[in-house]
C-alpha cells in the first residue's frame, strides 16, 4: 500500500497524544473523525489543522470504502464488538488498550485477527518511548547481564487538568462505572507496566499481588504486585501510590514513574516517562564502578508517536506491529491474574485466567 488512509474512532482526551504522530507522518492522511459528539469531532479536525469527514458512529465509518485503517479510541468495553466489525470488513486496528474487559472477548478478537486480511495490534505507548527502548537496547546488549530483577514504581497525584492537555469529565465517567470498566488504575494504568516488562523480559509464570480497594472504584492504592517471569531467575515488583497531596510536575497526566532493571553486571534507571518529577537524565546506566548518563527525547508523547510510525511502516511495507491480539491477551491475563491472586491471596498463574 503506497499510503495509508486513517480513520480516528473516539475523539476525547487520549486523541490529543496519539493522533498527532499519523498527522505528521508522510504516509499517512487521517481522512475520517468519529465521535458521538460531533462538535468535539469537528474541533479536533479545526486544532489539528486537517479536512476530514465526520462521523458520529463507526458503522458509518466502516462503510466509508476509502478508509484502509482505524485508530480506535473508545471505552474498553467497546473495544470487542468494533475491533471485530472493522477486521470483517478489511480495515486494519489500532485499538487502544486494554485490548478488552474479560478473556472471551479477546479470544473473539484472537480468532477474528487470524483469519482477517488486516492487521490487528494494540497501541502500547510505553515500548515506543525512547527512554524505554534505549532500556531495552542496552538490556539486550548484555551489557547489564542476565537481569534478576525489574522493578516499577507509579505515583499518582492530584487528579487534575494540565494546562494545555485538558482531561475532559467523560474519560473518568465510563471508568468509574465498574460494569463497564472491569478494574480501576491497576487495570487500566497497570496494563501499561505489565505489558512494558513482558516486552522487556519476557511471558510471566505467576503472580501474587495486595490490592487495595478505595470508596473511589478506579484509585486501587497503595498496592505491590510482584511477579516470576517464565524460564528465568527474574521477578519483577510493581507497586502503585497515590499522593493527592503533592504536585507531579508534567505536560499531561498527574502521574510519576520510574523504573529499574538489575542485572548481574549492572543496573539501569529510567527516570521518567508521564510526569517529570525528577532532574535526572532519562536513562542511567551503571556498570558497577561508574554511571553513564544517557539523553534521548523523553517528551512522553514520543512513544506515541512512535506508535503511529510502526503501524503505518508495518501497512505500508509489512509486517506485523508489536502487541498483537495473542501477546495482548496474555498482558489482560497478567492484568486480571493480579486481581485474582489479591483476592485469593496467594499466587495465580495467569494461565488459569479463561
Amino acid at each position: 500500500m503506497e499510503n495509508v488512509k486513517i480513520a480516528v474512532v473516539g475523539c476525547g482526551t487520549i486523541s490529543q497524544l496519539n493522533v498527532p504522530g499519523y498527522l505528521k507522518h508522510p504516509r499517512c492522511k487521517v481522512t475520517a473523525l468519529c465521535d458521538p459528539i460531533p462538535e468535539r469531532a469537528e474541533q479536533r479536525a479545526k486544532d489539528w489543522g486537517i479536512e476530514a469527514n465526520i462521523y458520529t458512529d463507526i458503522e458509518e465509518v466502516l462503510k466509508d470504502s476509502s478508509v484502509d485503517a482505524i485508530e480506535l479510541l473508545t471505552p474498553t468495553h467497546l473495544h470487542a464488538e468494533q475491533a471485530i466489525s472493522a477486521l470483517q470488513t478489511g480495515k486494519h486496528v489500532s485499538c487502544q488498550k486494554p485490548i478488552s474487559n474479560n478473556l472471551s472477548e479477546a479470544t473473539r478478537i484472537c480468532e477474528v485477527a487470524e483469519n482477517s486480511s488486516a492487521l490487528f495490534r494494540v497501541t502500547e505507548n510505553f515500548i515506543y518511548y525512547p527512554p524505554l527502548v534505549k532500556a531495552k537496547e542496552l538490556l539486550d546488549s548484555g551489557v547489564i547481564g542476565e537481569p534478576s530483577m525489574i522493578r516499577i514504581r507509579t505515583v499518582r497525584g492530584p487528579k487534575r487538568s494540565v494546562p494545555g492537555y485538558e482531561v475532559e469529565p467523560e474519560a473518568y465517567a465510563w471508568r468509574d462505572n465498574p460494569t463497564l470498566n472491569a478494574g480501576g488504575t491497576l487495570f487500566d494504568d497497570g496494563w501499561h507496566k505489565y505489558a512494558t516488562a513482558m516486552w522487556m523480559i519476557g511471558d510471566v509464570e505467576k503472580v501474587q499481588a495486595m490490592i487495595t480497594k478505595t470508596e473511589d472504584y478506579t484509585l486501587e492504592a497503595p498496592s505491590s504486585i510482584t511477579w516470576k517471569f517464565k524460564n528465568r531467575d527474574c521477578l519483577a515488583v510493581f507497586d502503585y501510590l497515590s499522593a493527592p497531596g503533592m504536585f507531579i510536575r508534567t505536560k499531561y497526566y498527574p502521574l510519576d514513574e520510574f523504573f529499574e532493571i538489575q542485572g548481574s553486571k549492572g543496573t539501569l534507571w529510567v527516570t521518567k516517562c508521564t510526569g517529570e518529577m525528577l532532574d535526572l537524565p532519562p536513562v542511567m546506566l551503571h556498570n558497577g564502578s561508574s554511571t553513564e548518563n544517557i539523553y534521548v527525547p523523553s517528551d512522553w508523547i514520543e512513544g506515541f508517536n512512535g506508535a503511529a510510525d510502526e503501524f503505518i511502516s508495518c501497512i505500508t511495507d509489512g509486517g506485523q506491529p508489536s502487541l498483537d491480539a495473542h501477546f495482548s491477551k496474555k498482558i489482560l491475563q497478567v492484568t486480571l491474574a493480579a486481581y485474582e491472586s489479591s483476592r485469593l491471596n496467594h499466587f495465580v498463574s495467569p494461565e488459569e485466567i479463561t
